[in-house]
């Protein structure tokens, strides 16, 4: 080889004399093996939390044990009920939630040793099981009638010992090797900074499903970028077929999808020989990655930004009712502290207390967003637009209070109503300001993508007003391509707790 073999840093053990290089990394069929076997131990393990979760609910349910709680009698139940007259409910519960777990993915490689992966999975299940069992279990009518509350118990006992259970069961499994014998191991041919920033993450996360061993040079023999001294070049670009053949990759990724036609080919029917799965680094994009799909049109193929989480319409129909109930209950809350605020600033600034500004929302469509005025009448008339900053003659003194705490854009729950503006989402821009922004700042018109929100990821993050705009991109961006409820969810918790740039 044209460069020593060595291992990567996280790769246990160490090369003997005489010995393979590659004799250190467990054989493809053996980590298969041990893949079974988490997989085994987790739906095990699911299963009697799943049970034990619907099970302690019953008895929680229909103790006469509420007899004895202080202000609980509505919860008791009217008779005790026998285990065995409830058993058809509990196990269509119990099938229902093994089967959506199995369903969203909560087995797969990726997840089964993650335990950061497989939360989101199992709350989604949950979620959906909250939804769904309560109807499947009218529709078949039972013997006896489904308890509502046995239901709710069962949603948070299941949250509980399915998330303890599989949080101790990885965890276990992990310490005995299992979460490194498996990782998918990858051979960079090229060196980038897309590659750096792979690495860089893989090298962060011990529970991470992927594991850099090496990179090797293209065809031209010359990296994009030097390597790093802790990644090793494992031989030539001619030896890659070697390496595939030998069951030491996993996953070929050529990191720079500039290299020629010729080029990529050979590489791909090279890992197609040795059944090694082959990835290409699109060059041509650089953002909303997640939502690239490779289509073909009168057999050509094409690949574009086709798919993002909101253009799917359940998702997108799931968060619309989640805005219209938050945005109805922020309205009844909300009412008395408008009020009140509307008559301080009335008192300091004699003149309208709303303030109507225009914003651009989802698609470049404009709107009228609503404030309670925070500054003096004309603020802009000479100033023109600009962002308010930490120190602002122009604000009113209860202005400041009520921009620390986000009071002023309570008004906005109207905007939601209406649909012009999401619970969650990148903050609306000023077209005036847009004007300057979408020539300057790379892919900011890419946050127009959906509908704009009261709150986002940018702004929990301390990037709103006068802050960095490349980084407030970056964060709606991460947030247009990762969106979901749990997110969203976080993102409304937050809002609460950070009041950073809320100038």
């Amino acid at each position: 080889m044209s460069a020593a073999v060595s291992t990567s840093p996280r790769a246990a053990g160490s090369q003997e004399a005489g010995e393979s290089p590659y004799s250190q990394f467990v054989p493809k069929e053996k980590r298969h093996r041990f893949e079974e076997i988490c997989r085994f131990w987790l739906v095990v393990t699911d299963i009697i939390a799943i049970v034990g979760g619907l099970v302690g609910a019953f008895f929680i349910r229909f103790s006469s044990l509420w007899d004895f709680v202080p202000f609980a009698a509505g919860f008791a139940p009217n008779q005790e009920i026998a285990m065995h007259r409830y058993g058809q409910s509990i196990i269509l519960g119990g099938v229902m939630m093994l089967g959506l777990l199995l369903f969203l993915g909560a087995y797969n490689g990726e997840t089964l040793l993650r335990f950061r992966r497989s939360f989101p999975i199992v709350v989604k299940a949950l979620l959906v099981w909250l939804i769904a069992y309560p109807g499947i279990a009218l529709v078949l009518e039972f013997d006896e009638r489904l308890s509502r509350v046995f239901v709710v118990m069962s949603f948070v006992s299941l949250m509980v010992t399915i998330l303890l259970g599989r949080f101790i069961v990885q965890r276990l499994l992990s310490s005995l090797g299992y979460t490194a014998a498996f990782r998918q191991r990858l051979l960079f041919v090229d060196w980038t900074e897309n590659a750096a920033h792979l690495a860089a993450a893989v090298a962060k996360d011990a529970w991470h499903p992927y594991d850099v061993i090496g990179c090797a040079p293209p065809p031209t023999n010359t990296f994009s970028l030097m390597p790093p001294s802790h990644v090793p070049t494992l031989g030539s670009y001619s030896e890659v077929g070697v390496l595939s053949e030998l069951g030491v990759v996993d996953i070929v990724i050529l990191a720079d999808g500039k290299r020629s036609e010729q080029d990529v080919l050979a590489l791909a029917r090279q890992c197609e020989k040795s059944m090694v799965q082959f990835m290409v680094v699109p060059t041509g994009f650089q953002i909303l990655l997640s939502g690239l799909e490779l289509t073909t049109v009168s057999s050509i193929p094409l690949l574009g930004v086709t798919k993002l989480p909101l253009d799917h319409p359940v998702n997108a129909t799931m968060k619309r009712i989640v805005d219209i109930f938050g945005a109805l209950v922020g309205c009844a809350i909300s009412l008395p502290i408008v009020a009140v605020f509307c008559a301080l600033v009335y008192l300091e600034s004699p003149g309208p207390v709303f303030y109507r500004q225009v914003r651009v929302g989802r698609r470049g469509r404009s709107f009228e967003i609503i404030k309670i005025r925070s500054m003096k009448l004309d603020a802009e008339k000479e100033s023109g637009a600009r962002w308010a900053s930490k120190v602002d003659d122009r604000r009113l003194k209860v202005g400041t209070f009520m921009r620390k705490w986000n009071i002023d854009e309570l008004p906005q729950f109207w905007n939601v109503l209406r649909g012009e503006l999401s619970l969650v989402g990148p903050r609306p821009e000023r077209p005036e300001l847009i004007k300057q922004f979408r020539e300057t700042v790379p892919f900011y018109n890419a946050r127009h993508n959906i509908v704009p929100g009261m709150t986002g990821w940018a702004a929990v993050n301390g990037f709103r007003g006068d802050t960095d705009l490349n980084e407030r991109i970056r964060c709606d961006i991460y947030y247009i391509e990762n969106w979901s409820p749990i997110l969203d969810f976080q993102i409304m918790l937050m809002t609460f707790f950070r009041w950073e740039g809320a100038h």
